[in-house]
C-alpha cells in the first residue's frame, strides 16, 4: 500500500475514475429478494403485512429467542409499524425508559401492554430480546440500515443476544445505490448497516457467531 502510495505521489500513473456509475441491480419481487439474502446469512425473515400474522411472528420471534419479554425501542416504533399498544405509565415516553411487554407462553395479544423501568446499562446487558426499526432495508444484500439519531443510542440493538427488526415494506430499497441516493450526507448521526447476525473471524480464520452483537436477528416486514 505504502509503495503505491509513494509510486503516485511521485507521478507514476494512475487508474482513470470512471465517468459513469455501474448498473444496480433491480428486482422484480425485492421483497422476495430480500427474505433471500436475509436467509442466505443466517436471518430469520417474517411477513407481518397482515395484521393477522403479525401476532403469529411476534409469537414465534419470542419462541426461538426462549424469550417471554421483549423491549422496545420508543413510540415512534409503534407509530410507524400500526403496531397497537397502550402503556401502563402514562409518563413513560417522557421519562425515556426501559419499555418490555410481557407474554406468558409466548403468546401475543393486541394491544400490546407496555411496562417501564429506569433505562440502566446494567439492564441492558441482561435483556434478551429486543426489538427495533430499520430506517431502509436493501433487497440486494438482505441488510437493514439502522439510523442512530441524537439520544438514541445503539446499545439496545448491539447487546441483546436475539435482535427484532422492523421493516416496513414502503422503505425496501432495491440496491445500495438507491440507500445513499435516499440518505445525503448531514441527514441523522450516523447509519448502521447490519446484514444477518453478527459474526466474525478474526481469531484463527473461525467462524463465531455472536461476537460483536446479537447471534439471532429477526425481521419483520410490516406494510
Amino acid at each position: 500500500m505504502l509503495h503505491k502510495i509513494r509510486h503516485a505521489c511521485a507521478g507514476g500513473s494512475s487508474v482513470e475514475l470512471p465517468a459513469e456509475m455501474p448498473e444496480f441491480p433491480h428486482y422484480s419481487d425485492p421483497v422476495e429478494k430480500f427474505r433471500q439474502e436475509l436467509e442466505r446469512v443466517g436471518g430469520v425473515f417474517l411477513d407481518g403485512r397482515r395484521s393477522e400474522e403479525l401476532a403469529g411472528a411476534l409469537g414465534l420471534v419470542l419462541k426461538e429467542s426462549d424469550s417471554t419479554e421483549i423491549y422496545w425501542e420508543g413510540e415512534e416504533l409503534f407509530q410507524r409499524h400500526g403496531i397497537s399498544f397502550t402503556l401502563r405509565d402514562p409518563e413513560a415516553f417522557a421519562k425515556g425508559s426501559l419499555l418490555y411487554s410481557f407474554h406468558f407462553r409466548h403468546r401475543v395479544q393486541f394491544p400490546i401492554v407496555l411496562n417501564s423501568k429506569p433505562a440502566e446499562r446494567s439492564d441492558l446487558a441482561r435483556i434478551s430480546l429486543s426489538a427495533s426499526g430499520a430506517r431502509f432495508g436493501v433487497a440486494e444484500t438482505g441488510t437493514v440500515v439502522h439510523e442512530v439519531k441524537a439520544g438514541r443510542g445503539r446499545l439496545l440493538s448491539l447487546l441483546p443476544p436475539a435482535h427484532l427488526v422492523f421493516l416496513s415494506e414502503r422503505d425496501l430499497l432495491m440496491n445500495q445505490a438507491m440507500l445513499f441516493l435516499s440518505m445525503p450526507p448531514g441527514q441523522g448521526s450516523a447509519l448502521t448497516l447490519v446484514t444477518g447476525p453478527s459474526r466474525t473471524s478474526d481469531i484463527e480464520r473461525t467462524l463465531v457467531v455472536g461476537v460483536h452483537g446479537p447471534e439471532k436477528l429477526f425481521v419483520i416486514l410490516t406494510s
